[in-house]
């Protein structure tokens, strides 16, 4: 069985989230390990929270054999490297996406001490987050979930004395897909000096401004490429504003480890394995 779902947000948090994604699978337990799919992460524009209610991930970096240290929540900064995700026999993942800047306000933390990286949610909120995962595994339907959680953010949203600024809506604005702008440009919509803007969007968001525009349009490229397979890669790279195809193909081994066609037939590979399981 096979669930996937995004949720909307509530009215009160959708300043600090973007939306909520579900995605439930259940394997035959007896599924040999070697067997299990292999899901492959590359980086998006997303700071994030993750709750895992019952089996853990085994999450490795491109270019590490060590294993990510995976605790029931986890929040995740802004990510570098492609994540090779496997997925065990009761997976269920319940993500937060955040909108930029997001995670810094609602809990204080500056971004970039967890760039390409993680840490344990409860070592930051403390207790607070316990019921959590307490009740987590107790809930009888998605729903229910999405409340826990949400109650949890609502609480820490209401204790946030970081207030919207200029920067995070400039940030938020680099996420569409038209967007292109100069840094002093940026910088002026967010009411700062460049050196000014530069230092606080590391701060808020965890890189650089330049850096987190080429991860949106190295993202954009990859989406375009999953809602229309047959689309050429040459095609894409230019809606896209890179200068050329050697530019797409640059951020590809950089942010993927590899190079687009190879990406996409190691995503084929794990739909392939999903095609024989039903979809809810």
């Amino acid at each position: 069985m096979v669930f996937s779902r995004q949720y909307a947000t509530h009215p009160a948090l959708q300043s600090f989230v973007r939306y909520y994604h579900i995605i439930h699978i259940q394997l035959d337990p007896r599924t040999p390990r070697k067997q299990l799919p292999q899901k492959p992460y590359p980086p998006s524009t997303e700071q994030c929270l993750y709750f895992y209610p019952y089996d853990l991930t085994h999450s490795v970096k491109v270019g590490n054999e060590t294993p990510e240290r995976v605790t029931s929540g986890i929040i995740v900064g802004q990510p570098l490297t492609r994540m090779n995700i496997t997925i065990n026999p009761n997976y269920l993942m319940l993500k937060v996406s955040f909108q930029p800047g997001s995670l810094f306000r609602l809990l204080g933390i500056p971004m970039n001490l967890l760039t390409d990286g993680s840490a344990d949610l409860e070592a930051i909120t403390g207790k607070e987050v316990k019921e959590v995962y307490e009740r987590l595994p107790e809930a009888t339907d998605y729903g229910s979930m999405i409340r826990l959680v949400e109650n949890f953010l609502l609480r820490k949203a209401a204790q946030c004395r970081q207030s919207l600024q200029p920067i995070d809506r400039v940030a938020q604005q680099m996420l569409l897909p038209a967007s292109y702008h100069q840094l002093d440009q940026l910088a002026s919509d967010a009411c700062l000096s460049v050196r000014q803007f530069e230092r606080k969007f590391r701060e808020r968001v965890g890189v650089s401004p330049k850096l987190f525009s080429r991860i949106a349009r190295f993202r954009r490229a990859y989406q375009i490429r999953e809602t229309d397979p047959v689309r050429s890669w040459i095609d894409i790279a230019y809606a896209c504003n890179y200068y050329d195809p050697n530019h797409l193909v640059k951020d590809f081994q950089q942010f993927a480890g590899t190079n687009p066609s190879q990406l996409f037939d190691e995503e084929l590979a794990h739909r392939d394995f999903f095609a024989r399981y039903p979809y809810r």
